[in-house]
């Protein structure tokens, strides 16, 4: 017979395992940039019937006339998945993220540029600054948006450059492009 452990021990003992092997979750977890980049991909059987789920309400899609719409209900829903942070490298899956209704900042913009390119977007791009803050970019109608991935409102027009003011963009990426900012 083994003694049932209260909540409290057992997040003990799972912080316990967590610092003792953080290093092989890190080493594990690595992605090189081309990995990252191909996250963003449209093409990802997940994002095709999740863009889809999004916009059953809206058919037949066409970019010219929808794209707003099916950008705003995407943030939308990416908003509602609450922001975690880890003490070590852990990406988490679309899947599991729309599933937990958790995810890192990156993990939650990746997800949402994802989605906008799947609906057409060939603009959208994860952006990262020199002090760590993630956002998504895109264009629609020759107006520039940005989303911070920690709290997924939607910034437009001018107020898309004052967060870079005293923290430049440090890199940016898609499945089509890396741009590294750092040398600038």
């Amino acid at each position: 017979m083994t003694d049932e452990l209260d909540d409290k021990t057992k997040l003990s003992l799972y912080r316990l395992v967590i610092n003792r092997y953080k290093n092989m979750v890190n080493e594990k977890e690595s992605r090189s940039i081309s990995e990252i980049r191909q996250l963003v991909s449209p093409y990802n059987p997940f994002i095709e019937k999740f863009r889809d789920t999004l916009i059953s309400d809206i058919v037949p899609y066409v970019y010219q006339n929808h794209f707003f719409m099916a950008a705003t209900k995407a943030i939308s829903y990416v908003r509602e998945i609450k922001t975690c942070q880890f003490a070590f490298n852990f990406w988490m899956s679309f899947e599991e993220m729309t599933s937990l209704r958790v995810g890192t900042a990156m993990d939650k913009a990746i997800f949402l540029a994802a989605l906008l390119r799947a609906y057409g977007s060939e603009n959208a791009k994860v952006i990262v600054s020199k002090k760590g803050k993630i956002y998504v970019r895109f264009a629609y109608e020759e107006k520039n948006y940005l989303v911070p991935a920690e709290s997924g409102s939607l910034l437009s027009g001018d107020d898309t450059t004052l967060p870079f003011g005293d923290d430049p963009i440090l890199y940016s990426f898609n499945d089509l492009v890396y741009e590294n900012y750092e040398d600038l």
